[in-house]
């Protein structure tokens, strides 16, 4: 727990940055103690208490969850209740608490499903708790309501942008579609988009990139990085997309390379050791540099493949090689510029 001596100072000077920034509020040192409640059935590794990882050099920024009641009536669109680890209700309470234990100061919500109300639904479940600092909303780019519903969204400054191409239409950049674009970066708001297998590939998302010059845009889960060795087609995808400067990944979801299946339908047990996932980290690094990379977990599903603790500690182990100021970046700074809206 050495680590713990060590917050107040970074911890007040990051206060100090947050309040100076959208991302406004900072939740007190003293929190790190917080013990997860009890969640009647749960089988998530997610409710277990956890200790500061060890390896922590420095406050975190998580850029990446999901909230949602499978219980509220009607139930939910995802996950689904063949996913039993994640199948159950996820709220601010439980996140809080364990996130405070692995030395998080804040977070953003990635909202996952398609039903545009679901978005506000987050928005009422975390007002008034600066813990929970934006949000990216889900909305389908290129829908005949889209400019009305995102109108409605931006009126709340804590939504910063959208997550787009996971339920919506195929990646096409019709006319459409690069109109929705073209307002989103208006907004001065950022687009979250996953790459991976069929969907979305990367010479789409450079296409998308190219066309829309001033919308940032953050490819999700390490880009699709997948097994122990990098593929060369997707070294090569990383090196081209890195040259534009709106491009940004998302250092999230490592857990994800050994998946063995193609579906998150059951869980799986993903190596803990920093060798297993270096070398896509190199690739990653060397492309887009300290500045480009942004830290976050993807809770609750990183507990479909190991723990949240141990993602940061895999993290944190990768980080201390390029020095503090780059881990800093990494870990709280990138999001905090990344994740503000510039109108």
């Amino acid at each position: 727990m050495k680590i713990l001596t060590r917050f107040p100072t970074t911890f007040a000077k990051l206060c100090l940055m947050m309040t100076l920034s959208p991302l406004a509020g900072c939740a007190s040192s003293s929190a790190t103690t917080a013990t997860p409640p009890e969640t009647a059935g749960d089988t998530s590794k997610a409710a277990a208490p956890l200790a500061v990882p060890a390896e922590q050099r420095g406050p975190i920024l998580d850029t990446h969850i999901h909230l949602y009641q499978v219980t509220r009536p009607g139930g939910v669109v995802w996950p689904e209740a063949k996913q039993k680890p994640i199948y159950r209700d996820v709220l601010p309470p439980e996140y809080e608490a364990i996130a405070k234990q692995n030395g998080i100061i804040g977070t953003g919500v990635v909202e996952a499903s398609p039903v545009v109300d679901d978005n506000f639904k987050v928005l009422e479940t975390t007002k008034g708790n600066d813990f929970f600092k934006f949000l990216v909303a889900q909305l389908e780019i290129g829908s005949p309501s889209f400019s009305a519903d995102l109108a409605r969204l931006a009126a709340d400054p804590r939504v910063v942008g959208i997550r787009g191409f996971l339920w919506s239409p195929k990646l096409t950049l019709d006319a459409k579609q690069l109109a929705s674009l073209e307002e989103l970066a208006a907004k001065g708001m950022t687009l979250d988009i996953i790459s991976r297998g069929a969907l979305n590939p990367k010479d789409k998302v450079e296409a998308l990139a190219t066309a829309v010059p001033k919308l940032r845009i953050i490819i999700d889960h390490l880009a699709g990085a997948k097994g122990p060795t990098p593929d060369p087609a997707w070294v090569d995808a990383m090196q081209r997309l890195a040259r534009l400067p709106n491009i940004y990944i998302k250092f999230s979801s490592f857990f994800d390379m050994y998946n063995p299946a193609a579906t998150e339908d059951d869980p799986w047990k993903a190596p803990t050791d920093l060798a297993a996932y270096k070398a896509h980290f190199d690739v990653l690094m060397k492309a887009f540099g300290e500045d480009r990379l942004i830290w976050g977990s993807n809770w609750p599903v990183v507990d479909m493949g190991g723990s949240l603790a141990s993602e940061i500690e895999i993290a944190e182990l990768y980080l201390k090689e390029f020095g503090q100021e780059a881990r800093d970046k990494v870990m709280y700074k990138n999001a905090q510029k990344f994740y503000a809206r510039h109108p």
